[in-house]
């Protein structure tokens, strides 16, 4: 679980900004939350604001730290030269220093709180760092795994330092030594690893490849899944009464619908799924009474994008991991993503503790009927210097039986765009 995270100096965001999903001491919807040996979490929080406003940039910074711990950084792909790095380049100074990331995570399992975070520039890693936080019985119990400048370890733990010391030589200027020692099997920074890994951490954005494919082939080999995002899909009243995914293999007709750029990437020994769905079919008195559809074909492109969400959905609600989803509400009804923001608000459908972080315009999704706190609430906004803000709704001292979505139209929060005439 995430209890928050921190950037800066990445993109739109050019000071310090820190999203938390520590709960506050409020009187609404404490059945929600998520209880930890560290305090309370919250099981989801929305991220609100106009376009361009930077809410897709917290999912990037996300996405890059993320990639950034899981990547080897292999000499043709070092961990500086990401497509998504990008400090903030509208100021003298700050394109010249290094980006800032950080994470506490909290792992459930091993009743363990996670500080890893660094900085980087374009061309090396400037810092690193790593420290774990237990709490035996009543007492805090605070270590410094790993505190690296440079290529200097000025820090190392004698937990790490006979499994993994002597390869602190060996970590390159532009590879993250989190990752190195988890390669070498390091527990400790395994298990960050880990938790930064699928299925327990799952980002969705505008630069993620279409999830149908995976999905699909997901509902194929998992009946128990499948039963469970078939229910959803029939709780959503698509008319959706079975949906089936068939196994084939590739063929020459497979492959001449595929880019040619894209072809040298296939095999035609390998096998492709496709999904069909079942209909009733009215004004029927006989056996055949139901109808299937084509599910690419005959099915809305809102409709498929359901299926893969509700797929990715159901891996998150059973490991207990976090999904983070830029633009909830894009294709889909208000009512279905107020759906989707519930199953991680109930404690029946959500016995793992997983966590949703989503990034909106849906403005109902503010609205007293969906329930978030306002420590779940918050929003972005560009200032004079086209630098992201980040604040929370806890910040305008809003009464909680307040009409959160009504003062937000009204631009009581700001974070809505100024249309000049």
């Amino acid at each position: 679980m995430i209890v928050e995270f921190s950037v800066k100096n990445f993109r739109s965001f050019k000071e310090l900004s820190t999203l938390s999903l520590e709960a506050e001491s409020l009187k609404t919807g404490k059945r929600s939350l998520l209880h930890t040996a560290q305090g309370k979490l919250l099981p989801s929080v929305g991220i609100f604001g106009h376009n361009a406003s930077g809410k897709s940039n917290l999912a990037k910074a996300l996405a890059y730290m993320q990639w950034a711990m899981l990547n080897s950084d292999y000499l043709n792909q070092p961990t500086t030269k990401s497509p998504l790095f990008q400090p903030f380049l509208l100021n003298v100074e700050s394109c010249k220093e290094p980006s800032f990331f950080q994470i506490l995570l909290w792992d459930s399992e091993e009743k363990t709180e996670y500080r890893y975070g660094f900085e980087i520039n374009a061309d090396h890693i400037v810092s690193e760092w790593l420290e774990t936080t237990t709490r035996v019985k009543k007492n805090r119990r605070r270590r410094q795994i790993f505190l690296r400048k440079g290529q200097e370890f000025l820090k190392l733990d004698e937990s790490i330092k006979e499994s993994v010391g002597h390869l602190t030589s060996n970590v390159r200027a532009t590879a993250l030594a989190l990752t190195v020692f988890a390669q070498f099997a390091d527990p400790i920074c395994s298990r960050v690893i880990k938790l930064m890994n699928r299925p327990n951490f799952m980002i969705i954005d505008g630069r993620a490849a279409d999830p149908t494919g995976y999905a699909m082939q997901q509902y194929y080999e998992k009946p128990e899944l499948a039963l469970k995002v078939l229910q959803l899909l029939k709780k959503l009243d698509l008319g959706i009464q079975d949906l089936k995914v068939i196994r084939e293999p590739f063929t020459e007709v497979h492959l001449n619908a595929v880019p040619n750029e894209l072809k040298p990437l296939f095999s035609q020994s390998s096998d492709v799924f496709r999904a069909v769905t079942i209909h009733k079919l009215h004004g029927s008195s006989g056996k055949n009474h139901r109808v299937e559809f084509d599910f690419n074909n005959q099915e809305s492109f809102g409709t498929r994008r359901l299926f893969a969400l509700m797929v990715l959905l159901v891996q998150i609600l059973d490991v207990g991991g976090v999904f983070v989803f830029d633009e909830l509400g894009s294709s889909i009804h208000p009512f279905m993503s107020r759906e989707i923001v519930a199953l991680f608000q109930n404690k029946e459908t959500n016995p793992k503790d997983a966590q949703l972080i989503f990034c909106s315009h849906e403005t109902y999704l503010l609205s007293n009927l969906v329930g978030l706190r306002q420590d779940q609430i918050w929003f972005t906004e560009k200032n004079a210097q086209e630098e992201t803000v980040l604040r929370s709704l806890l910040d305008y001292n809003m009464r909680s039986d307040s009409e959160f979505e009504k003062n937000y139209r009204q631009g009581r929060f700001g974070a809505v765009p100024v249309i000049w005439s």
